[in-house]
């Protein structure tokens, strides 16, 4: 399944690519097309850093030797499942820290490279911006528990929870 998840991955990311390709230099015009261009570029490459941080995550984990287990459908935002059972808090940490890095380096790479002028750019960053918040409000609180309780917490029950609220 993480085959097919990968192939599902790199194509939003080819679209997205694509989408930047030919909207981005449009965002740096005024009026509704280029405020059009500039959601629509910047939105999709900001959807690429969330995909990131996942694969950051399921990097971690498989550099552990953790126990995961892949989404069961395509449709599913989170790649993969983390036992909080059968794997150590080393192995939860590790596979936080692949996520936060990863999107660390996305982070770095839209605030360096991404051409300020362009409303398309600065909508990317936004979502950047908002994926950073959301780690430090789900996901450093996690780590938080892990480091002060030296247990893995129930990360599969937040997550069922999550999928359940959105479906």
């Amino acid at each position: 399944m993480f085959g097919k998840l990968l192939a599902r991955d790199l194509g939003i990311v080819g679209v997205a690519g694509l989408l930047w390709k030919l909207a981005a230099t449009a965002s740096a015009g005024q009026g509704p097309l280029g405020d059009l261009a500039g959601v629509v570029a910047g939105f999709g490459t900001g959807v690429c850093v969330f995909v990131v941080h996942e694969w950051g995550h399921l990097l971690g984990a498989l550099a552990t030797g953790s126990t995961v287990t892949p989404a069961q459908t395509l449709a599913s935002a989170f790649l993969f499942s983390f036992d909080s059972r059968s794997n150590s808090q080393r192995q939860f940490l590790a596979m936080s820290f692949g996520g936060w890095i990863a999107s660390a380096l996305a982070a770095g790479v839209a605030y360096t490279l991404l051409s300020p002028e362009l409303f398309a750019a600065r909508v990317a960053r936004g979502v950047v911006a908002l994926n950073v918040v959301l780690i430090v409000v789900i996901e450093v609180p996690l780590v938080v528990w892990a480091l002060v309780t030296g247990r893995v917490p129930p990360v599969e029950n937040q997550r069922r929870a999550v999928e359940a609220s959105s479906g």
